[in-house]
């Protein structure tokens, strides 16, 4: 479940990281794992560690990041909504 507690700091939360991964990807549109890892990492914190997957789960689960398993990369998929 998505819902948070009293004690969850929004920073470390699924929903935030997928909109920083969302940001990262609109201005490069093919990111390595491993840089966008580090590039949350640097901009988040360490505790964004735990996170990440779920987030690029959340967002390939609702149709709007593709990885390409050949190069190890994220990629945003363009559906022409500007609803992001």
């Amino acid at each position: 479940m998505l819902t948070p507690t009293k004690h969850t700091n929004i920073k470390y939360s699924v929903i935030y990281i997928a909109g920083k991964v969302l940001g990262f990807l609109k201005k490069e549109t093919l990111i390595k794992y491993e840089d966008l890892k580090e590039m949350l990492v640097s901009e988040i914190g360490v505790n964004a560690k735990n996170n990440i997957d779920y987030s690029l789960t959340f967002l390939f689960s609702i149709g709007k990041i593709e990885y390409l398993k050949n190069i190890d990369a994220i990629t945003l998929i363009n559906d022409n909504n500007e609803d992001l």
